[in-house]
Formats: structure tokens, C-alpha cells, sequence
């Protein structure tokens, strides 16, 4: 995939320095064609002269010429920048090198949300950043609504977005170019879909200004009909006085008596230059050719958009003209103008204003479907997840974390389920519990949206996704630790009591109640999980807790996995220019007292912290060991045969 895109990109940088080079050819020649205009100006005013006179409609016509022309390449030119830029951000998502990307956008999201926070899916080095890009207001919300509640549509409804993703990830010009359009439209990232639509959608979906005024149009046409008649009979002679301007007058007295609503609706109409950047996106959609249900209802929804556009657009043009006093006063006079717009104006909304949104609404499916379909192509090793409305269990293989590189992602088989088991992870600090755990919820999340899942084989039932990660106090609430704690396994509770047999949740509990004595918490795990499978819930359960991990009564429903982490040559290897963690320090700390200061004091100093040697009961004394033997430096600075290196790459260590 990597290959494909930068091949992308060399041409369209090709085509955009081609096109520069136009553009600069045709800003002198504009210049030229100005100043032959201009001299040709001056020869006309002192000569006279016939030649003259045909230099200046040669110099005038031939800029203008220039002007449309040279107008067409820089659009063509910035469309290419603009797939340029499409290509690069490509290839860092690929990479997953974060800051190349552009600034996430992040929807609002209900602060008791499930799972949202705990598991990234908006802002920096988020799951929204590892999908396709999205930039219309519409396609965002319904990618977020996607996102977030994606348990609350039924299987049909999930299998029909993955065959319109199937159908897209293929299509990657289709995709770019939607994209490269989409930049077109002004970015209101996090505003609500109501606030970043342009405001002609809200006038066209208001009640029209002639309702409850049906005499106004009758009498602007008896009016009309006699007042030309009455003008084109004393211009012929036919007719003799000038009554016929009484007639005119009283056009203008009953366009002040309706002025009001008059400009309402024409000044509502206007802003149809809000949806002019839209025609391009709404044409792209509709010229493609599509055989899934979901992208063949989109582009029926938009058939009529076209033409209803270019109507509304030559309304606005001819409302316009009330802006030209020397047009539009004998115009009004003779045909009261305005109001006949404004009948046709309001035509226009009687037939289309229920259907702008929903045009909007149908490219913003499109576009969104796009997105997931982008992380289908740019990773071609993941699957398209089994969704089983008889499976009991999540079953999966090879599933890593979607927010990681393909260099450094480490995969597991999990299952979670049937009812009345879970899956119990211990292990070490830094071993991966929690990235485990998110690689699940990820997938869950990107499996009910439509998506590919990052795994070989995924198999799983709808599922209401439930997470216990990022648990925080808050003094605004007057909330500590372990209340805040105990509110979320409350909601967590609550849901599986309330789940459906077709739709049970899913809980992922990291470390859960770590603001209380182990005591306490061995009690509340216990009695928490317990209610969980009493409701039929699945889930997976992380715990430092060893001796609430060999309890007996709690490990009988427990499918148990253990997590090791190996330092092989004991170098820890941070981000550039990130900070190590403290679990870094520590166990560089721990390293130095036993002459491996040379290997572990330039990362521990880089880091910003001072090692010290580790002291009290746990420290052994002694070289680390891997699998009961002592693992040692054959020199100093130099790792033993057969030795590994750790990296820390988890963006939080």
C-alpha cells in the first residue's frame, strides 16, 4: 500500500508543479493582454483610430479569455496540492506517525459515554485519525454516531455498511477525490452538524413566507398585466394618459405591504453560495456506479440535487438584480418584479427544502463509508469481521491493537464467553493488560461499525460495549478516585441488568477499584464480576492481584492468561522526543547499582529523571533473570547472544 501511494504522490506533485508552471505562464500573459488593452485605450482616445479601437476588443476579449483560463488551472492545480496532501497523510497513517496527520476532529461526546475515553476513538492518536479522512459536517456525525453507538443498529444494518465498504476499499481515486472536494467546504471541527451546515438548509426547511398570503400572487399578476398593457398601449399609441403608473404604484405599495417575509425569503435564498461547494461532492457521489444496498439508496436520495441546485442558484441570480437601482426600478415598475421571484423562490422550497438535508445527509453516508473503507485498503492483512447472531462468544485470532504500527503490534487469540465465563489477564507492569484489552474494544467498536477488524478471524455477536480503563477523580463533582470507581461499575451494572438476549454487553475492566486496600477490592471484584455473569454479560478482567487471581471461587468462570514482559538486553529504547515513563526509571534504577550504568543511565538521563538504586525488601541484589537463569552483559555496553531489546512504544507508558 505504501508503494501505491507514493507513487500517488509523485505524480500529483508532477501535475501541481505543471499546473504552477501554467499558472505563472498565464498571470504574465494576463499582464501583457492588460497593458495592449490599456495602450489600445489611449491611441483610441487621441486618434481615433479604427485599428486602435480593434486592439482594444482584441486586448479586452483576449484577457478575459485569460482570465477563465487561468482560472481553470489553479483549480486544477489546487485539486492536485490537494491530493498531494492526501497521499502524504496516507502514508502517515500507515506509519502511524502522529504528528504528521492533520488536527483530529473530536464530536461532542456525552460525558458518561461507555467507552469513548477509554478507548481513543477521537483526538490525538485516536482511531478516528487511523481512518479515512472525513471532512464534511455530515459525514462526521454519522461516523461518530457510527463510532459510539454502533451496538444500537441490528445486524442487517451492520452487514449492509460492510458490503458498501467492501465496495469502496477498491475504489481509491473515487475516495481521494471525494476527499480533495470535501476540503473545499469550511472546517467546523467538534461543532454539532446544526451549526457547521450552511444556513440556507435551516430557510429552506422553515415554512414559506406565502402561506396564509394566497391573495398576494393573484393580484401582483392582475397588477402586472395591467400595467405592461397599459405602458406598451401608450407607447403605441393605443392607449392615451398615464393611468398605467397608478397601476405601477401600487406594485410598489403591496411590495412594501409584504416586504418582510419578501426579504426573508430572498435573502435566505442567497445563501444557497453555502451549498455551491457542495455540487461538486454531490455530482462526484452520483456519477459512481454502486451495487451495495446502502450506496444505491444514497445516490437515489440525491438524484434530483443537481438540477434543483442550479435552479435555486439562477433564482438567487435573479433576485439579484434588485442590487442594480437603473434595472431593477423600471423592472419592478412595469412587472413587480420581486414578487414574482419570490413566487418562484418559494416554489422552489415548497418542492425541494425537505430534501437539502437529506441530500447532505446521503453524501455525508457516502463519505463516511469512504473512511472505512480507506483503513480497509491501507490494510489489506485485516479482515472483515464474522457478525453472528447465534455466536455466544467473541471469539478471535491474531487480534492486535489498531492504533499501532504493523512493526511493533503484538497479537493474541482471546475468547470471551460464553455466558458465565470471562477472561481473567495478569501479568506484569508494561506486559500489555490494558493494550490488550483496548485491541479488543477497538475491534469491537470498528466490527459494528462496518469496519475491518484488526485481526485474522473475528467472530462475535451484537454486543453493548461496556469499559473500565481511565477512571479519574474530580474535584469539580467532589468525586474521588474510588467513587468515581464505583459510579462506572454502577452504569456497567445497570446496562447488563437492562441487556437484551440479542444484545448482551461486553465489559473490559482494567485494573478495576484501584484507589481502595486489596481487601476491599478483592470483595468488589468478586461480587461485581459475579453479578456480571449472573446477567449473562461477557467480558475480560485485568488485575495485579495475585492472590485474587488464585482464589479458587473466582477463578472457576475464569479463562486465565498471563501477560510477560522480557527485557532482553535491558536498553530502553524511548519515542524521539518522548519522555520515558516512570516504569522506565524504575527499572533502570534497579539496573545501575550492578555495573549496567553505562547501558541504563543515557535513556534514565535523557528521560529527565535521576536513577536510584532500588532498596527495601523486593530488591533482590542482584542481575535480572529470564526464565531462572541469570541473564548477564558479556562486556559492558554489549548484550549477551540471543538477546531481545524492549522498546517502550505505548503512547503511555
Amino acid at each position: 500500500m505504501d508503494d501505491a501511494y507514493r507513487d500517488r504522490l509523485a505524480s500529483y506533485a508532477r501535475m501541481a508543479r505543471a499546473e504552477g508552471d501554467r499558472s505563472r505562464w498565464h498571470s504574465r500573459l494576463r499582464l501583457a493582454a492588460a497593458a495592449l488593452a490599456l495602450t489600445a485605450l489611449v491611441l483610441v482616445v487621441r486618434t481615433s483610430s479604427p485599428w486602435a479601437a480593434g486592439g482594444l476588443a482584441f486586448g479586452v476579449v483576449l484577457f478575459l479569455w485569460l482570465v477563465v483560463r487561468h482560472d481553470r488551472i489553479e483549480r486544477r492545480r489546487e485539486a492536485a496540492l490537494a491530493l498531494v496532501a492526501l497521499n502524504r497523510e496516507a502514508l502517515a497513517r500507515r506509519a502511524r506517525t502522529w504528528a504528521e496527520l492533520p488536527a483530529p476532529w473530536v464530536p461532542p461526546i456525552p460525558e458518561d459515554h461507555p467507552f469513548a475515553v477509554d478507548l481513543d476513538l477521537f483526538g490525538q492518536a485516536s482511531l478516528a485519525q487511523v481512518l479515512g479522512p472525513v471532512r464534511t459536517p455530515t459525514g462526521r456525525e454519522v461516523l461518530a454516531d457510527w463510532l459510539l453507538h454502533g451496538a444500537t443498529s441490528d445486524l442487517a444494518t451492520m452487514h449492509a455498511r460492510q458490503a458498501a465498504v467492501r465496495e469502496l476499499a477498491p475504489a481509491l481515486d473515487f475516495r481521494q477525490h471525494i476527499s480533495a472536494l470535501a476540503r473545499l467546504l469550511p472546517d467546523a471541527a467538534g461543532a454539532r452538524v446544526a451549526a457547521a451546515l450552511p444556513p440556507v438548509v435551516r430557510w429552506a426547511e422553515a415554512p414559506g413566507g406565502l402561506d396564509g398570503r394566497v391573495w398576494v400572487m393573484p393580484l401582483a399578476l392582475l397588477l402586472t398585466v395591467v400595467t405592461l398593457a397599459g405602458a406598451i398601449g401608450a407607447l403605441t399609441g393605443v392607449v392615451t394618459g398615464s393611468w398605467w403608473l397608478m397601476t405601477g404604484l401600487l406594485g410598489w405599495v403591496l411590495r412594501w405591504w409584504v416586504h418582510e417575509p419578501l426579504e426573508q425569503a430572498m435573502g435566505g435564498a442567497s445563501g444557497e453560495q453555502g451549498l455551491r461547494p457542495w455540487a461538486p461532492l454531490i455530482a462526484h457521489v452520483q456519477a459512481m456506479p454502486y451495487t451495495a444496498p446502502l450506496l444505491v439508496t444514497a445516490r437515489s436520495e440525491i438524484e434530483t440535487a443537481p438540477a434543483a441546485l442550479r435552479a435555486l442558484e439562477q433564482l438567487v441570480a435573479l433576485a439579484d438584480v434588485r442590487h442594480s437601482a437603473w434595472l431593477f426600478v423600471p423592472l419592478q415598475t412595469l412587472t413587480l418584479w420581486d414578487l414574482h421571484v419570490w413566487w418562484l423562490i418559494d416554489r422552489w422550497r415548497r418542492r425541494h427544502g425537505r430534501d437539502v438535508r437529506r441530500w447532505l445527509e446521503a453524501v455525508g453516508r457516502v463519505e463516511a463509508l469512504g473512511s472505512l473503507a480507506s483503513l480497509a485498503f491501507d490494510q489489506p492483512a485485516w479482515v472483515v469481521p464474522d457478525l453472528d447472531a447465534a455466536a455466544t462468544s467473541l471469539t478471535a485470532t491474531g487480534v492486535g491493537h489498531p492504533l499501532l504500527a504493523d512493526a511493533v503490534r503484538v497479537v493474541n487469540d482471546v475468547q470471551l464467553g460464553p455466558t458465565g465465563r470471562f477472561l481473567l489477564i495478569t501479568g506484569s507492569n508494561m506486559s500489555g493488560k490494558s493494550t490488550l484489552l483496548r485491541a479488543i474494544g477497538l475491534n469491537v467498536v470498528l466490527a459494528q461499525a462496518g469496519g475491518p477488524v484488526c485481526a485474522s478471524a473475528f467472530r462475535l455477536p451484537r454486543l453493548a460495549l461496556h469499559t473500565s480503563m481511565r477512571v479519574s477523580d474530580s474535584l469539580e463533582l467532589g468525586l474521588s478516585l474510588f467513587m468515581a470507581s464505583l459510579l462506572r461499575l454502577q452504569q456497567i451494572v445497570r446496562a447488563a441488568r437492562e441487556a437484551t438476549a440479542d444484545r448482551r454487553v461486553c465489559f473490559l475492566l482494567d485494573e478495576v477499584l484501584q484507589g481502595t486496600n486489596s481487601a476491599e477490592r478483592q470483595i468488589a471484584v468478586r461480587t461485581v464480576v459475579g453479578h456480571l455473569l449472573g446477567c449473562e454479560a461477557i467480558g475480560a478482567v485485568t488485575t495485579h492481584d495475585l492472590e485474587l487471581a488464585r482464589d479458587p471461587a473466582f477463578t472457576a468462570h475464569a479463562d486465565s492468561r498471563h501477560l510477560q514482559r522480557h527485557l532482553h538486553d535491558l536498553r530502553l529504547h524511548a519515542p524521539p522526543g518522548a519522555r520515558a515513563g516512570r516504569q522506565c526509571a524504575a527499572i533502570a534504577a534497579h539496573a545501575r547499582p550492578r555495573g549496567l550504568s553505562g547501558l541504563m543511565g543515557g535513556p534514565a538521563r535523557r528521560a529527565g529523571r535521576r536513577s536510584r538504586p532500588a532498596r527495601g525488601p523486593h530488591d533482590v541484589g542482584g542481575p535480572p533473570r529470564r526464565g531462572g537463569q541469570v541473564t548477564r552483559p558479556t562486556t559492558r555496553g554489549q548484550a549477551s547472544p540471543g538477546a531481545f531489546t524492549h522498546r517502550c512504544g505505548a503512547r503511555r507508558c
